[in-house]
């Protein structure tokens, strides 16, 4: 598997699944959103809208969320992008005009015809949201006027939007600390590069990880499941131990000794290194033993596969 295509994996089943939740995307838009209109969004009235736009060539490096919410009473489209690329696309603002453009023709298809000849018809607003998680600072323009040749010659006659940017390696960990939720909890998380990072900032989460409602607690923890699989030897007898006790209070007692027992094991031992197609089998025997304990929790299928990228199939065939 290409590397764009692991990263893509873990961004896809972390991040997507987690703001697939319509009030983990509110909270989102609360922690890093500074404008104004953001605290008039009801969580009642969003809605996600079932449809990517991702353009094809960038398939395996980005993904997206669309939401639609009442403002006002007005309906407002939320265009989240989430980039999992390493290197900043100094395109952006060009593929956000493509994706907005598919949004409004997506939602004009369903509009009575009628309707939308009328002289009072207006089209919805779409904000678009890069959400980016690379370790290089984002330098790409946020407008898109600023990609035109010769821009400072003309006026409004000119096509412009901006977007909003969340570039999660930017923020200090005080300040994620200080939010005291899930985002902030998961984005803090993520900045860890290495296990001893990752164990220090469970530490200090502990308080926050258990004060969290138990629909947000959930998910937290199959999140935190699946980037321990990808920071960790996916052989790794303490962490099939883990996997096995990820239930509640229990998985978060015991998560910093099996974090501790695995650095201390690592630097007598070193990092291991398998041959490519045992690391294959290791992380899928990983990923199995995930899923079974899933299926012993309760969990239903379609949580499991959003939470692993599992498929469907092979969850039935492991719940048999």
């Amino acid at each position: 598997m290409e590397s764009d295509e692991r990263v893509h994996q873990r961004h896809d089943t972390s991040y997507r699944f987690l703001l697939s939740s319509k009030k983990l995307f509110v909270e989102l838009l609360r922690s890093f959103v500074h404008k104004g209109w953001v605290e008039r969004i009801d969580e009642t009235t969003v809605q996600e809208i079932p449809h990517s736009f991702v353009l094809q060539d960038f398939k395996r490096k980005e993904a997206d969320l669309v939401y639609q919410v009442k403002l006002n009473d007005q309906d407002v489209v939320f265009y989240l992008l989430l980039e999992m690329q390493s290197n900043v696309d100094f395109l952006m603002p060009y593929r956000l005009l493509l994706y907005q453009v598919e949004i409004w023709r997506y939602l004009l298809k369903d509009q009575d015809k009628k309707q939308v000849k009328r002289k009072e018809f207006r089209l919805p607003p779409v904000v678009p949201i890069v959400l980016y998680n690379g370790k290089r600072r984002w330098s790409a323009s946020r407008q898109f006027r600023k990609l035109l040749a010769h821009e400072e010659l003309f006026g409004s006659e000119l096509l412009d939007f901006e977007y909003l940017l969340i570039d999660v390696a930017r923020y200090s960990d005080e300040e994620l600390l200080a939010l005291s939720n899930t985002i902030g909890s998961v984005f803090l998380l993520d900045k860890a590069e290495e296990l001893e990072q990752l164990s220090d900032r469970l530490g200090k989460l502990m308080h926050t990880i258990k004060q969290l409602p138990e629909d947000t607690h959930q998910k937290l923890m199959a999140w935190i499941v699946n980037i321990l699989g990808q920071k960790m030897p996916a052989d790794e007898p303490n962490l099939q131990e883990l996997i096995q006790n990820t239930k509640g209070d229990v998985f978060v007692m015991g998560l910093e000794k099996v974090l501790d027992d695995i650095i201390r094991k690592g630097k007598r031992e070193g990092k291991r290194e398998g041959k490519r197609e045992g690391k294959r089998e290791g992380e899928q025997k990983a990923k199995e033993a995930i899923v079974k304990n899933m299926i012993k929790m309760g969990m239903d299928t379609a949580f499991i596969v959003q939470a692993t990228g599992v498929p469907e199939e092979k969850v039935e065939e492991l719940r048999k």
